[in-house]
């Protein structure tokens, strides 16, 4: 028998409850913080906690397996039309994605899965910590004189944008219309 006021962590509601303690984690004390963009919080938690159930009703249902693929086919010709994700805007989406599925699947052991729940957010904790790498910043410029010299193009985009330049692709030289457009990496200032 369970103490009143303690919760049991195992069967369904247990892994609910490791699923919805991990997201909200992954969403608000991670994402949201870092990069303070609403909607996708929204999209990460409803995906994850959609998903969720989704997978509970397929593997623990009387639902066939022909209508859980049919789900994952309906599911994967979604597409976010709104704008292009940062990669990582994507990879917290495939941490909501695969938090939703390791919490939904009973593997027997709750204990296995919150400690797998836990690597999936340590992952995005390190990697995405605003001191573990330093951010670069991508552009497109167009220069109204063609450059052909990589020295000197490199020179006069540093000049330009006013940051150290980490990476240059030139992506047009027009000697008719005498631009050089590129696509430039750039150091973030520290903060």
């Amino acid at each position: 028998m369970i103490p009143m006021g303690v919760v049991a962590l195992d069967g369904l509601g247990g892994r609910l409850l490791i699923d919805v303690v991990a997201i909200f984690v992954l969403a608000i004390a991670m994402f949201w913080r870092r990069h303070q963009r609403r909607d996708l919080v929204v999209l990460y938690v409803v995906f994850n906690i959609g998903l969720f159930a989704a997978v509970v009703v397929i593997s623990e249902g009387e639902v066939a397996a022909a209508v859980g693929f049919g789900l994952f086919a309906v599911l994967s010709i979604i597409r976010l039309r709104a704008e292009q994700l940062s990669y990582a805007e994507i990879a917290y989406f495939f941490a909501a994605i695969v938090l939703g599925l390791v919490a939904a699947v009973d593997i027997g052991d709750p204990g296995a899965t919150a400690g797998l729940a836990a690597l999936i957010l340590a992952a995005p904790a390190l990697i995405d910590h605003p001191r573990a790498l330093r951010d670069n910043h991508r552009m497109e410029l167009t220069l109204e004189r063609v450059i052909d010299d990589s020295a000197e193009l490199r020179a006069e985009v540093q000049r330009r944008v006013g940051a150290p330049v980490v990476a240059l692709e030139v992506l047009d030289l027009d000697y008719v219309r005498e631009v050089t457009r590129v696509q430039v990496h750039v150091l973030a200032a520290r903060a």
